[in-house]
């Protein structure tokens, strides 16, 4: 008994002694053969752009609708929509198309490539070959349309063009207010009307 109580007292012994230097032998292998890291091969979620993520989240296919001060309904369609980083409230639109129903006068549809809407001032500012049609036969054509969609006010700074019942007519800008229950359009700066006795 007691040579095998030597025997396993002496492994025992041996052990505390050569296992550590065992482990302390793989450690500073490990150390010694582990390479250099190259920049060049971090994963490639270490590039992303977080102001660039923010940036491109966008709505598809938002419908905005709402009513103005005098009961008008307005519907707003867009192929996309992505929201300003500062303010949330503001959107940039792409590919527009805006309806909006009057219970006093001929209602509106609007078209435009794009358009910036600040929803902290109803503001619908549209650009980019802006077509306008009326429920009474008019048509208008623009580079830039800015709509408040509070009072159903429109206003066109650029050149215009139109075709309705009573010929076409031509100006360097327009705009459309409310005044109680009559709408008034008013045609601006260098105002040219063919008018056309078949329509």
């Amino acid at each position: 008994m007691r040579r095998i109580d030597n025997r396993y007292s002496r492994f025992v012994q041996w052990a505390k002694i050569i296992f550590p230097l065992v482990a302390l032998g793989l450690l500073s292998t490990m150390f010694l053969f582990s390479r250099t890291v190259d920049p060049e091969d971090a994963i490639p979620f270490a590039d992303i752009d977080i102001e660039k993520i923010a940036r491109e989240q966008q709505l598809m296919s938002p419908r905005f609708s709402g009513t103005t001060n005098n009961g008008s309904s307005i519907v707003v369609d867009a192929e996309s929509a992505v929201p300003d980083l500062t303010n949330p409230r503001r959107l940039t639109i792409e590919k527009v198309v805006a309806r909006i129903e009057s219970k006093t006068g001929p209602s509106f549809g609007i078209i435009a490539n794009s358009a910036l809407y600040d929803g902290t001032k109803d503001l619908l500012d549209l650009e980019g070959n802006v077509r306008l049609s009326t429920s009474n036969g008019y048509r208008l054509e623009t580079e830039t349309l800015a709509a408040n969609l509070a009072n159903a006010s429109l206003n066109a700074p650029t050149h215009v063009s139109s075709r309705g019942p009573i010929g076409t007519l031509e100006a360097g800008s327009m705009s459309l207010t409310s005044n109680g229950e009559t709408q008034v359009l008013v045609f601006k700066n260098g105002v040219k009307l063919i008018y056309d006795a078949k329509e």
